[in-house]
């Protein structure tokens, strides 16, 4: 008998599960994830497993992770450039581009295509030279997106050679990720590839090195996005594929241990809560791309909604409503950094002493995973004084004005603050007891403090205050529930805001609205990841539903990465050439053919092909071919005008063992 290990790296956990041959469960453990040293945390997951069999029986490792949807989420990536061939600069107002590159350079360059694949002109190859001299001692990667490089990328391929052969740092063209249209959707993914490659890397390079420790010579399988699987090579060159993988995985582990047609999963985590809704036993896919911290990709993936709602959100006083608020940041909870470092509860001491809190009461931040680069003068100097250990915010810096180059240097991934979290509020009532309660209960208390002296509620205790943190996160996962299904629903219209606003007043149980709306789910939700037990039966009877609490929910993302298979697509588009003739958008130029049924054979032979060939790379074995065709046609009059002939090879298998 051969055996299967599947994990999973999430922002706050690591996951390991360990199934046989027919998918039976036989072990499972958890252990921290380590931002700074990711090994560490899937060693300990490994490790953690009893009654494991021989690691050499292991045939297939599989991987799943929220680190790519946790940075988009958080806003954080390495530093990249964006070349863009043919565009405009109006084009830059398209899918937000200028705000993703976030101060990153980018250059425009004469180049690109029509939409039948032929050259507008030559690519200004030497502009992109003079820009790459310029900028690459700012950047970790390069980003290159041509226009209509769907039908042709020979552009793209050209500047692609070119900045490798100046620099050697990796360069994602736009036509490897999508082969739909949309230029400037096509970049920013592109742009949000490269800047995920160095953690994505990390990550494979930790997996790699732990498989060779425990002597497994097996092959290692990801979770993309869409819930199927690549190899660890086409992962590290495609990261961007791994956007919402950890969610996925999650809704086929669901699926896996619920049997159920009809399912919303939501899975909390230590960042976020992503929810997906599960119809005749087929995840919704999006049709129109993920879309992950504001950001509209062109990956396609489980339609899966992610919310900066988890275990680790920051819980911070709102002094415009006088409230608390969770998220969307996550922040280390201090139960775990003073069971880390001790000596920080006399700080908290010190703090809870004098005779007032301050925003920065019970924040602590200390470096984080990344290598800092291209800091500025005042970013570098705060970094210093950091790197020397986790230090309060309040001994850092009193001047506001700094509180901008912190939250710099916490996008760009190089420190992380630490601060008081939902997982605080369960140490302090019992429900956890991993870490150090006492942190917590010193966090709460100066929390506690700021809500009095800003006009905020008053607590009896830090028992009061945590209940209260518990049950917003229960009324805040109430609402991302309902938000999901009513954004899903195809029957009904999604909730105008103003019905989310009376909804979400009914649920709080605010007693001076003069109107309220109340909500019920016709839909049983499956609780998922570790936090989950804690929120969900109060989230579920707040909107009237049956909660599902799976025994291996805890491990669902680990178990879902061994349990699907490799998918992988190639598309191919005809167009018109006049007459009768048609144009065949080959990926290495078009070719024209005599009539429609013609070129649908070449496409159809060509796709296949392709098809087999991504399969086979991404870790597949014994392949299944299905094909798809779509045809549009344009009314002219009386006549029907051949537009436009979609091709489709779909090719399928489960992942090559090394049994």
């Amino acid at each position: 008998m051969s055996f299967q290990l599947g994990l999973d790296t999430g922002g706050t956990y690591t996951d390991a599960v360990i199934v046989d041959d027919t998918l039976n469960v036989l072990a499972s453990a958890k252990s921290l994830t380590t931002h700074d040293d990711l090994i560490q945390g899937l060693r300990g997951a490994v490790e953690g497993l009893t009654d494991k069999p021989l690691m050499s029986d292991i045939s297939l490792v599989s991987l799943s992770t929220t680190l790519a949807t946790n940075a988009l989420v958080e806003g954080r990536g390495r530093s990249v450039a964006l070349v863009l061939v043919g565009f405009t600069p109006s084009q830059m107002k398209r899918a937000n581009l200028g705000e993703a590159l976030a101060g990153d350079p980018h250059v425009f360059i004469n180049g690109g295509h029509n939409a039948s694949g032929h050259a507008l002109c030559d690519p200004d190859l030497k502009t992109c030279e003079e820009f790459v001299s310029r900028v690459d001692a700012q950047v970790d990667a390069y980003a290159v997106s041509s226009v209509f490089a769907v039908r042709n990328p020979e552009h793209e391929m050209q500047v692609q050679e070119l900045i490798t052969s100046l620099t050697g740092k990796p360069v994602t063209c736009g036509h490897h990720l999508s082969s739909g249209l949309d230029a400037p959707r096509r970049a920013l993914t592109a742009l949000l590839n490269a800047r995920l490659i160095p953690m994505i890397g990390s990550l494979l390079e930790a997996a790699r090195k732990l498989l060779t420790e425990h002597g497994i010579q097996a092959p290692l399988m990801v979770v993309k996005g869409d819930g199927s699987l690549i190899s660890d090579e086409m992962a590290i060159k495609y990261p961007v594929e791994t956007i919402l993988s950890g969610p996925a995985a999650s809704v086929v582990g669901a699926q896996f241990l619920c049997k159920q047609s009809t399912l919303l999963v939501s899975d909390m985590g230590g960042t976020t809560t992503d929810v997906a809704l599960i119809r005749d036993s087929q995840p919704r896919l999006n049709p129109n791309g993920a879309t992950v911290g504001g950001w509209r990709t062109m990956v396609q993936a489980v339609d899966v909604r992610t919310y900066g709602l988890g275990g680790d959100s920051a819980i911070r006083f709102n002094r415009d409503s006088h409230s608390f608020t969770a998220g969307p940041n996550r922040v280390m909870p201090l139960s775990l950094l003073t069971k880390k470092y001790p000596e920080l509860v006399s700080e908290l001491e010190a703090q809870l002493a004098l005779p007032f809190s301050t925003t920065h009461s019970a924040q602590f931040v200390m470096t984080h995973g990344a290598e800092p680069s291209d800091l500025s003068l005042q970013q570098r100097e705060l970094y210093e004084r950091i790197a020397e250990g986790p230090i309060s915010v309040q001994t850092l810096f009193s001047d506001q004005t700094l509180e901008r180059a912190l939250n710099k240097l916490e996008q760009r991934g190089v420190v992380l603050r630490s601060g008081f979290t939902p997982s605080d509020a369960c140490h302090i009532l019992g429900i956890q007891t991993d870490w150090e309660a006492r942190g917590a209960s010193l966090g709460a208390s100066l929390l506690m403090r700021y809500s009095v002296d800003n006009l905020g509620q008053e607590f009896a205790d830090t028992e009061a205050f945590a209940a209260s943190v518990m049950q917003l996160i229960s009324e805040e996962t109430a609402m991302v529930l309902l938000d999901t299904v009513a954004s899903c629903d195809d029957q009904t219209a999604p909730l105008t805001d103003s019905q989310l606003s009376l909804i979400r007043k009914t649920i709080s149980g605010n007693a001076d609205s003069l109107i309220s709306l109340n909500a019920k789910l016709d839909v049983p939700v499956v609780g998922l990841g570790a936090p989950a037990a804690s929120y969900y039966s109060c989230a579920a009877t707040l909107l009237d539903t049956d909660v599902v609490l799976p025994e291996y929910a805890h491990v669902a993302n680990a178990l879902g990465a061994v349990v699907g298979t490799v998918r992988q697509e190639q598309v191919i588009s005809i167009a018109p050439a006049g007459g009768k003739r048609v144009s065949v958008l080959f990926p290495d130029g078009p070719v024209e053919f005599e009539d429609l049924e013609e070129g649908v054979q070449a496409a159809k032979d060509k796709c296949e092909q392709l098809a087999r060939e991504k399969a086979t790379a991404a870790g597949a074995s014994s392949l299944t071919i299905s094909f798809d065709r779509k045809d549009t046609s344009v009314k002219d009059g009386d006549q029907t005008v051949f537009f436009e002939s979609r091709i489709s090879a779909l090719a399928t298998g489960r992942p090559a063992s090394s049994i």
